[in-house]
Order: structure tokens, then sequence, then C-alpha cells
């Protein structure tokens, strides 16, 4: 039987925090800052990196001995917060 190296509800978390990412970034409502918006996608783009190279090593049934899942949420946290750095208001309504 096949290991699954995400959860359903980790997958989940992972498309929301990603789509607000991709909101924030594309909302017209925000200033541009161009190093929090490459800061966001240099920590997208690794993340992206690392969801490939999962799916590659599960194609050639390789194993993977670190944890992909924490990796990625991890750098999509970090784009998340590059994003929502210059806000404020938002900033405020955090627990």
């Amino acid at each position: 039987m096949e290991r699954m190296m995400f959860d359903l509800q980790a997958l989940q978390e992972i498309r929301k925090k990603a789509d607000e990412i991709s909101y924030r970034c594309m909302s017209r409502n925000q200033p541009s800052d161009s190093k929090s918006l490459s800061v966001a996608l240099d920590q997208v783009c690794r993340a992206l990196a690392m969801f490939t190279e999962v799916e590659i090593q599960r194609m050639q049934h390789n194993s993977i001995p670190y944890d992909p899942q924490s990796y990625i949420k991890g750098r999509l946290g970090v784009a998340h917060r590059s994003v929502l750095h210059h806000s404020p208001k938002e900033d405020s309504n955090t627990a």
C-alpha cells in the first residue's frame, strides 16, 4: 500500500493559505511592496518545488526521509506573513 505524504486536512490548509496569499498579492486595495512580494514569491516557489519533488519521488516509488508537509506549510506561512506584513488592520485582528 502506498504511503500518503499529506493528509486531507493538511492539504486543505495548504490550499487555503495559498488562496489567501494569492488574493493578498492581487488585491488592488493594498499598496505594492516589491520586497514583501519577492519574499512571498520565493517562499511559494520553494513550496511548489518541494511538492513537485514529493510527486517525482512518489512516481519513482522512492521514500522521502523528511517531512514535506511541514516544509511546505512552513514556507507558505512565511509567504503569508510577508504579504500581510504591511497591513496593521489585519495584524491587529489576529489572536
